[in-house]
């Protein structure tokens, strides 16, 4: 009989401290994916920040236009004005003049590459 309750009791034992190690992993995992849930940027974030500098045409050295966080500037106007942007997914929509121009936005390597609506596709190298 005296066998039989220590075998109960080691065994309760033993299943306390396997639901105690499970809860311990089962937090640490929830802490970990949180912190590399935060650390890790969203696809969008990335691509909107490769966008950030200065862009010239593919095969052409001179600065057509900047970009940072909010606004398109084209520098080889004068006077030089921001045009708002707001970046959904892998569009770029600006508002220039009053009517709305919808950009989709790629990447081949460093070249920034914009296709239109209309199917028409303009390549930018960065200006360094």
């Amino acid at each position: 009989m005296m066998l039989l309750v220590i075998l109960i009791v080691f065994k309760k034992c033993l299943y306390y401290k396997i639901c105690l190690n499970m809860k311990k992993i089962f937090f640490i995992s929830i802490v970990a994916f949180a912190l590399l849930s935060c650390m890790a940027s969203s696809p969008q974030q990335s691509l909107q920040s490769r966008l950030f500098g200065f862009w010239a045409p593919s095969g052409d050295e001179v600065t057509v236009f900047k970009i940072d966080k909010d606004s398109l500037y084209y520098v080889d106007e004068y006077p030089i004005v921001a045009v708002p942007y707001q970046f959904a997914g892998d569009s770029m929509s600006l508002d220039y003049w009053g009517e709305t121009i919808v950009q989709h936005v790629s990447f081949r390597k460093d070249t920034l590459v914009m296709k239109n609506k209309l199917g028409e596709v303009n390549c930018f190298v960065p200006v360094k």
